[in-house]
């Protein structure tokens, strides 16, 4: 999905900051693998931690059909990481003219050591996504707990 991502991004959108990206650690968690972290967690055997916990500066995270790419906010703000979700859709793509078959739908975000989530502009090179602020807070709602899971899973 990743190498799809790319090459969509690439191909519909040149200007993108995607090869930012491409250096990343790049993990790609089973949902049997998800499933081991979320009852980890539910026993107690892995104890939630903040997001400033997490060691990882820059690093692109897929289950599923999504993938969120992260990074490590080094300003002065109390925003943790910022982010962008990529969630694959088997749908018309919606900002693309010319896919017109399966498409990737873009959220950009933000989170602060505590994985409260703040909705960010999403990329200019995306002008062109109808963006729905209700649908990127519940797609967000539901990607959350596994980003948080996952980072529970990987910090010190």
């Amino acid at each position: 999905m990743l190498k799809r991502l790319v090459t969509f991004l690439n191909n519909n959108y040149p200007n993108s900051n995607i090869d930012e990206y491409l250096d990343a650690k790049y993990l790609h968690l089973t949902g049997e693998q998800l499933k081991q972290i979320a009852e980890a967690i539910e026993k107690g055997e892995l104890e939630p931690r903040t997001a400033s916990s997490c060691t990882a500066d820059k690093f692109i995270f897929h289950f599923g059909e999504t993938i969120i790419l992260c990074q490590r906010d080094n300003t002065e703000s109390i925003t943790m990481y910022k982010a962008e979700l990529s969630w694959e859709t088997d749908f018309l793509a919606i900002h693309s003219t010319r896919n017109k078959g399966k498409g990737f739908y873009f959220i950009a975000f933000e989170f602060d050591d505590n994985y409260q989530v703040t909705l960010k502009d999403t990329d200019k090179f995306l002008d062109d996504q109808v963006v729905n602020m209700e649908k990127n807070m519940d797609i967000l709602e539901k990607a959350m707990p596994v980003l948080k899971g996952f980072m529970f899973a990987i910090s010190e």
